[in-house]
């Protein structure tokens, strides 16, 4: 078990100096060997990376473990939850949107999309004079969402040679339109096991007309889903 998670710390921690970046490069096989032989651990770090307040003695590599490692523990199982949730939120329901993100962040923690519907419904709940929740309540799970989106960012560049990694194609918007503020792109379309966008527009925090996602984790989801 030492051994395996020894290796695991190696594996994961191969910066790939690029530019003034570092990347931690992602290894699918790394992580779902620790899923399998040490669940526990992956769950440890779930609960640690959830926590209302950081723990700052997780590292990048203990972030990826606990970020893709729930990917694999919940499976996808918590989805449909999060398209009702954002199904209710469009509508302006937001008790029942909250209710339901907060179904889905009890298979998922570290949903993205759910994390995002929660607070958002709070914050909603708030404007319509709701006094039951804060705002601090709302900035709980959206600072837990950009602690998956700094995740995310560790894992790539959005090049060709080093794509952002994700869990869910849900998580390519969400990082585009809340992370790199990208909201508009001319055509989509997989290449191998990348999601390859062409951007109209670039932004402060992103300057390439192309940007890649590694969509290894999401084609796995749909190709079991589809029972292939």
């Amino acid at each position: 078990m030492k051994r395996l998670l020894l290796s695991a710390a190696v594996l994961l921690s191969c910066l790939t100096a690029f530019g003034q970046r570092e990347i931690i490069t992602m290894d699918w096989d790394v992580v779902k060997g620790i899923v399998k032989d040490n669940p526990n651990k992956v769950k440890e770090l779930v609960e640690r990376l959830s926590a209302p307040t950081l723990d700052t003695t997780l590292t990048y590599q203990d972030r990826i473990i606990a970020f893709y490692g729930q990917s694999l523990l919940s499976n996808g199982k918590e989805m449909t939850l999060v398209d009702d949730a954002s199904k209710l939120y469009s509508k302006e329901d937001y008790v029942n949107a909250l209710a339901k993100a907060q179904d889905a962040l009890a298979i998922n923690p570290l949903n993205i999309r759910a994390l995002d519907r929660a607070g958002s419904s709070i914050i909603g709940l708030i404007a319509a004079g709701d006094a039951t929740y804060t705002k601090n309540d709302a900035r709980q799970y959206f600072n837990r969402a950009m602690r998956l989106f700094n995740t995310i960012a560790m894992t790539g560049d959005g090049s060709k040679d080093y794509p952002f990694c994700v869990t869910s194609v849900s998580d390519e918007y969400d990082f585009m339109n809340n992370y790199l503020e990208l909201y508009e792109f001319e055509s989509q379309f997989l290449v191998g096991n990348c999601d390859v966008f062409i951007l109209s527009e670039t932004s402060k925090y992103y300057s390439n007309k192309e940007l890649y996602f590694d969509a290894t984790r999401p084609l796995e989801i749909l190709t079991q889903a589809l029972g292939l």
